[in-house]
């Protein structure tokens, strides 16, 4: 389903990009885990410019459940430069048409999931990629693109705060969470040693903390303040509330993206995030603000007493963009904006889910 605050949303990028949006024409885009929120963004902007050229651009869009009628990406089941698949990208499969861009964005990525069943978020961030790769060995394309994740870094040293590309991590391959950070990390050097061996032109987003219309509950903080502001009239913290976090809203992630497959170089690592330090802000923070967004007499309750001082593990997130920027790339919509949005968005489909 595509609401009024996302088409806004994909108006402003095809306007910004329209010129280079003209040299998708008549290309084939394969795209894994297109139904998923920032990949929808993307699958949405193509399509509609769609229209402004006379050899449209195809796209094929894998996804490990198949798109319904209550899917993201439901208003495009009949478009016929569109091709849905219900498969998993871990395993072998076929396509019909040559692709010209790869852009692997399946990921199992939300902090529960993954919590839940880490042999299964190993599997979905290895071997998918691993599949791709080998087949855009035997497969000639023009771009790989490959969702990473600034996840990479661990838990960064103060010293490089905010996070530039050349950080090389200060991970836990024993804590909970490193199935998803190592299987990216793993991800990462697959990508470089399929582009030094058979010259696969990869580019890796490692992407922080994107936000905005078409996110699910699945356990990412904004979304699960949203929810609980609405749904139990308060918002309970696990701990005091002081980490902090800079977020980066879903336009700003998709005009980075496009910045990176029009003008960045191949076999690099690009940060998307947001690096501006007015916009890091804490988790109380975070949730006074969604709380009032929300509606009057919504609580915030930090737990005061948590054993730990904050049970995020992390104290801050906050990636360095500046080889981003070089490319011409700047932030547009600043958190307040951005929840603001999001808000909207909410509103428009009646629900949080």
């Amino acid at each position: 389903m595509i609401t009024k605050v996302i088409e806004e949303d994909i108006d402003e990028i095809i306007k910004e990009f329209g010129e280079e949006l003209k040299k998708l024409e008549g290309k084939t885009i394969f795209i894994t885990g297109g139904n998923g929120f920032i990949p929808s963004y993307i699958v949405d902007v193509i399509i509609k410019f769609n229209k402004n050229l006379q050899n449209p651009c195809k796209l094929i869009i894998m996804n490990k459940n198949k798109v319904n009628e209550n899917s993201r990406l439901s208003h495009l089941l009949n478009d016929k430069n569109v091709s849905f698949i219900a498969q998993d990208v871990g395993k072998p499969f076929e396509i019909t048409g040559k692709p010209n861009i790869i852009i692997h964005a399946a990921s199992r990525a939300n902090p529960t999931a993954f919590m839940e069943d880490p042999l299964d978020t190993i599997d979905a961030n290895v071997n998918g990629i691993r599949n791709l790769l080998e087949y855009a060995r035997n497969n000639s394309v023009e771009q790989f693109i490959f969702f990473s994740s600034a996840e990479i870094y661990g838990n960064p040293v103060k010293e490089f705060i905010p996070t530039p590309e050349s950080y090389t991590g200060n991970t836990d391959c024993t804590d909970g969470r490193a199935c998803y950070t190592e299987a990216k990390r793993f991800g990462e050097t697959l990508c470089m040693a399929y582009y030094r061996k058979f010259n696969v032109p990869v580019k890796m987003l490692r992407i922080l903390l994107a936000y905005g219309p078409g996110m699910k509950n699945d356990g990412k903080v904004v979304s699960d303040f949203f929810n609980r502001a609405s749904k139990e009239k308060g918002i309970g913290l696990r701990d005091k509330g002081d980490a902090t976090r800079s977020f980066c809203y879903v336009s700003d992630c998709v005009r980075a993206i496009f910045k990176i497959i029009f003008s960045g170089k191949t076999g690099e690592a690009y940060n998307i995030g947001n690096d501006l330090e007015e916009e890091n802000v804490t988790i109380l923070e975070l949730a006074r603000r969604v709380a009032k967004l929300v509606g009057e007499n919504i609580e915030v309750k930090p737990n005061m007493d948590a054993l730990k001082k904050n049970v995020y593990g992390i104290e801050t997130r906050r990636v360095d963009i500046t080889k981003l920027r070089n490319l011409g790339f700047e932030l547009k919509i600043p958190l307040n904006m951005g929840l603001e949005r999001t808000r909207r968005y909410y509103d428009e489909i009646g629900s949080i889910s």
